[in-house]
């Protein structure tokens, strides 16, 4: 046998002697080193704590350095040692790493040596194998991680639930399908499924509510029940309890929601006070910010149906557009452009800056930018730019610059069913009343007609058109003298100003032209008759002429003839 090998044979029989003494010196203190040392290398005692040491070398031949080669074996001979003791190690083949029991000899648990193999150590891994190598469990166990001894992550392939953060993910939830990335996210998930948590805090108070998204910091912390919710940026739906089948969009949107429904928000802080609410959407920053109960609102803009409460059914299209006022009164309005408001129920303003004052019955309209309608006035339309109604039940179109209004057809009619009209009487004046008209021409000062109508224009064109027509005093003035309630005269605004209704005036004047005609027909007759009398005097002159003109051919005296021609005639 070869000297190195008797020595080899002779250091294992050292060995096994050794560990036979240990063990069997219960009480008694043994250390024991093996092995060469050189040049001091690992020379002097056993480390104090350590029982057995051996020396890697190096030896005088062979290989100069050594190291301690531990059992190999597989997973199923691993499996077949019987009550392994706690902290038993052996190499394992099949994952290529040292394993020792962690367990208990009854039911062991075999983790590889940190640094050991593949193992994952703290400084990194080289030459891992794509496909081979992997950081996880070999068996049906669910996966978790801690910091700081807490939890920290968690990978449920059971329920089919995933957690990433510090406190992520509740590991006592029954709930499945969820997941949760982010510190404290679903936290408290008891029975909830199918939410999605992203960012520190979301749905942290989630607790039986499903089909949730909630992503950003604290988007659906207050999440209790609420089912099919979906918050995206920090504070979204923050403190939605109950409600469902929202979407906030944006920072702090329906921030302050807790059990409003169907309520869709588009924008920072958009629908941020809402309550209660439903129906609600909002596209734009802040818009329907201040909305509490209000429901089935629409603003679409940044601002829009910013100060809606409590109205309902209000519709908002535009920068800054929407009723002004807070009280919540506004139901059933529309503004459409720029800085529209609508502040009267069932009203209507499109055009930018136009303006449909407080009304409690509403029911306007207004079109045309810088357009607007008075306070407490209810049924009136203006149609054109800078355009002002003041009135109820009023038609304004266009404002003082207007010259021409023209239409397709050649006149506007209005209702005059027999049917409807009652107490009449034909007491219309004519040649009284029209007799004592003034027709005059005149040209118009714009910048009075602004001062009297309140018209917003800025800037008025110079009228150099020559008009015809009356004055309305006058007009007003000759009615009152014949008695006449002429409706074509109106003062308007409570007698602001004077206007006239032109087509009014046809009535008194075909009531002039019936007085007229009545008068033409006595003088025809009278006429007639006196063409008659002409007719049968020019007879009788006739028979007259045959009279003097025989007895002047018999030589009777003519003073007779004469006489007898005037006895005949009378």
């Amino acid at each position: 046998m070869h000297i190195t090998s008797i020595n080899a044979c002779r250091m294992r029989v050292c060995i096994i002697i050794m560990l036979f003494v240990v063990a069997k010196c219960g009480s008694v203190l043994a250390q024991a080193k093996f092995g060469n040392y050189v040049n001091g290398r690992n020379g002097g005692p056993v480390d104090g704590s350590a029982t057995l040491e051996v020396a890697p070398g190096p030896y005088t031949s062979g290989s100069p350095f050594r190291g301690l080669l531990l059992p190999r074996m597989n997973v199923s001979d691993r499996n077949q040692i019987q009550n392994p003791a706690v902290g038993l190690m052996l190499y394992n083949v099949d994952s290529k790493q040292v394993e020792v029991n962690v367990g208990s000899s009854a039911s062991p648990v075999w983790g590889p040596v940190v640094g050991s193999g593949t193992a994952w150590t703290t400084s990194g891994n080289n030459g891992l194998v794509d496909g081979i190598n992997y950081l996880g469990t070999g068996d049906d166990a669910v996966l978790n991680f801690r910091v700081f001894n807490q939890p920290a992550g968690r990978i449920d392939h059971k329920l089919f639930n995933a957690g990433f953060g510090f406190f992520s993910i509740n590991p006592g939830t029954t709930g499945t399908y969820n997941t949760a990335i982010g510190s404290y996210t679903l936290r408290n998930n008891s029975s909830g499924i199918a939410n999605t948590a992203v960012g520190a805090g979301a749905l942290t108070a989630n607790l039986s509510g499903t089909a949730n998204t909630g992503i950003g910091h604290d988007a659906l912390i207050g999440n209790i029940s609420g089912t099919e919710n979906t918050g995206v940026g920090q504070n979204a739906l923050r403190s939605n309890q109950g409600g469902f089948s929202n979407t906030a969009i944006g920072a702090d949107a329906l921030y302050t929601s807790t059990s409003g429904y169907d309520n869709t928000a588009l924008g920072g802080s958009a629908l941020f006070y809402n309550t209660t609410g439903y129906s609600n959407t909002a596209g734009g920053a802040l818009s329907l910010r201040y909305n509490t109960t209000g429901y089935n609102n629409t603003a679409l803009g940044n601002y829009a149906l910013q100060n809606n409460t409590t109205g309902f059914l209000n519709t908002s299209v535009g920068f800054n557009a929407g009723p002004s006022n807070g009280s919540g009164g506004v139901h059933h309005s529309i503004s459409i452009g720029s800085a529209a408001v609508s502040n009267a129920i069932y009203s209507i303003a499109i055009g930018s800056d136009v303006t449909i004052n407080n009304s409690n019955n509403g029911l306007s309209v207004a079109i045309g930018s810088l357009s607007s309608i008075g306070a407490n006035v209810t049924n009136s339309t203006v149609i054109g730019a800078r355009g002002t109604v003041n009135s109820s039940n009023t038609i304004v179109l266009g404002d003082a610059n207007i010259t021409s209004l023209r239409c397709n057809v050649q006149s506007i009619s209005s209702l005059s069913d027999g049917r409807v009209k009652y107490d009449i009487k034909e007491n219309v004046p004519g040649l009284k009343f029209v007799t004592l008209l003034n027709p005059v021409t005149y040209k118009i000062d714009k910048n009075k007609v602004a001062e009297i109508t309140g018209d917003k224009s800025a800037k008025f064109q110079k009228d150099e058109v020559m008009h015809s027509g009356f004055i309305a005093q006058e007009v007003e003035k000759a009615a009152r003298d014949v008695n006449y309630d002429f409706e074509g005269i109106r003062k308007e605004e409570n007698g602001r100003y004077y206007t006239l209704g032109y087509t009014l005036f046809v009535v008194p004047l075909v009531q002039a032209v019936k007085e007229l005609s009545s008068e033409l027909e006595k003088t025809k007759s009278r006429l007639d008759d006196s063409e008659k009398a002409l007719n049968s005097l020019s007879v009788e002159v006739d028979e007259l002429k045959k009279i003097l003109k025989k007895q002047s051919a018999a030589g009777v005296n003519n003073t007779q003839g004469i006489g007898i021609g005037i006895k005949n005639v009378k």
